[in-house]
């Protein structure tokens, strides 16, 4: 409940009766409380009154409040001491050091300010004066419930959602500044530039950074910036601006800017204000940093880096390439190692064994069925010789010789078949002889170390060959070579 002005006439309790040191003696001689009696003994001591006046601050005035004014008469040495002032009413003020630190701004005669403290009245200069807490410009309040509001509506639109955001080059070629011509923030941008060795291009899209028309124009230069020649396009964006007050930096809250990053068809990085300050456009920046200096470092790369880490990757690459060399040569170490590539015609002699066998077999098989079907021919003829009747002698020498003919004609054609496998095996093991490759007109072409040319890359121009063909070796020198695209 808040507390009701301080009415003297209402006063009671022990402050506001007579002193000791001031009142009259009891009985006949006392006095009413709040009367003088003549003489000294009945005035208030000057530190009495004092205690009264704070009391009846303490009593009439709240503990906190938030006052509006003026400064006047400033001067600061570790405190701030001033007035607060309006047309006809003029208060001391006083701001200790600890709350002077947090001030986002520096207080100046004439300027209007909204303070939060508490009135206090100081005994030995006998002042009345406010103790001030905080302090901020006339405006400041209305400035962060705009900025809240307007962060409620881009953030209901989506324009500061994380998935919409995306990066910007490691190495950009090169890269806009959107800035002030003549703002510190575009030599620090420099200064950054050229301590990582100048590695891309910038170039300076100019526009107004503060005042009415500032978020206007920055938009305006942003649009430029995604609009440049096809040539030299950018890489990215870099907006900065340095420190200054809310109202300094207000331009980068308007929806204007917020708006031109998020429609940026470029990455866009900020580095606005110093690492307090907080705009919706670095909310809504695909990048930010606390400050232009370290948003240019976030962008540009360090050419010592860059090197070191070519460097590291060009050692990695060449002992890729020698272990995949080594790899090569000992697969084509082993291939030629094998039999068939030391001797082909050894490589033969397996295959005409496994040929003899086959023909051995072959003949095993028909005499085994010479042998079977002369066994019923033998018992045939003791049949007959048994019988003795020369009909049916006859008709049985017939049958004999008929199945004899066509034992014989089975044998035959079952080894001319073996046989023909046989031929048929040694023409394919004779296909497969390296010889006979280079009969047919193929080549091979050794380099000087004596091993074949798979890939051009192995014939520099200049280098000895020799090529292997079906009757000799002929000597060569290469003068040019052409590489077959697929």
């Amino acid at each position: 409940m808040a507390r009701k002005p301080f009415d003297p006439s209402l006063a009671h309790g022990a402050l506001f009766r007579q002193q000791p040191d001031d009142a009259a003696t009891t009985g006949a001689n006392a006095v009413a409380p709040g009367h003088a009696r003549d003489g000294a003994s009945a005035a208030l001591s000057v530190s009495g009154l004092v205690a009264r006046i704070k009391e009846a601050l303490r009593l009439g005035v709240p503990g906190t409040f938030t006052v509006r004014g003026e400064l006047g008469r400033v001067s600061r040495t570790q405190h701030l001491y001033a007035t607060l002032r309006e047309q006809d009413a003029t208060i001391g003020l006083v701001m200790w050091s600890s709350g002077l630190a947090k001030l986002a701004f520096d207080p100046r005669e004439g300027q209007a300010v909204v303070v939060r403290g508490r009135v206090d009245f100081y005994a030995p200069q006998g002042k009345l004066q406010v103790i001030a807490e905080s302090m901020e410009p006339v405006g400041q309040g209305d400035l962060d419930a705009r900025k809240r509001e307007l962060e409620q509506l881009f953030r209901s639109r989506g324009w500061f959602d994380a998935a919409r955001k995306r990066t910007w080059p490691r190495l950009p070629r090169h890269v806009a500044i959107v800035t002030s011509e003549g703002a510190a923030a575009l030599q620090d941008v420099l200064q950054v530039h050229r301590e990582r060795g100048r590695t891309c291009r910038l170039t300076l899209v100019p526009t107004l950074v503060q005042g009415e028309r500032a978020a206007s124009e920055v938009a305006a230069a942003i649009a430029r910036a995604n609009t440049a020649s096809p040539a030299m396009p950018f890489d990215c964006i870099l907006l900065v601006r340095g420190g200054g007050s809310k109202e300094d930096l207000w331009a980068f809250n308007e929806a204007a800017i917020v708006e031109a990053i998020v429609q940026s068809r470029l990455p866009v990085i900020t580095g606005i204000g110093h690492e307090i300050d907080v705009s919706l456009a670095d909310l809504a920046a695909d990048g930010t940093r606390a400050t232009p200096s370290i948003a240019a470092a976030a962008v540009f790369a360090d050419r010592a880096e860059v090197l070191e880490e070519i460097t590291v990757r060009a050692d990695d690459l060449d002992r890729a390439l020698r272990d995949a060399l080594d790899r090569r040569s000992l697969a084509l170490e082993r291939l030629m190692n094998r039999p068939v590539m030391q001797s082909p015609a050894a490589a033969l002699v397996p295959a005409r064994a496994r040929v003899d066998g086959l023909a051995s077999r072959a003949q095993l098989a028909v005499r085994r069925l010479a042998n079977d079907a002369a066994r019923p021919l033998a018992g045939l003829e003791a049949r007959l010789a048994r019988l003795d009747p020369g009909t049916r002698h006859t008709a049985a020498r017939l049958r004999l010789d008929t199945v004899e003919r066509r034992l014989v004609q089975s044998a035959a054609r079952r080894a001319e078949r073996c046989t023909a496998r046989v031929d048929l095996v040694a023409r394919q093991l004779a296909a497969l002889s390296p010889t006979r490759v280079l009969e047919r007109g193929y080549s091979i072409t050794l380099g000087a170390d004596g091993q074949p040319v798979r890939s051009i890359d192995q014939a520099a121009p200049g280098s000895e060959l020799t090529t292997v063909v079906a009757d000799g070796r002929i000597s060569s020198t290469v003068t040019a070579r052409d590489k077959e695209t697929t």
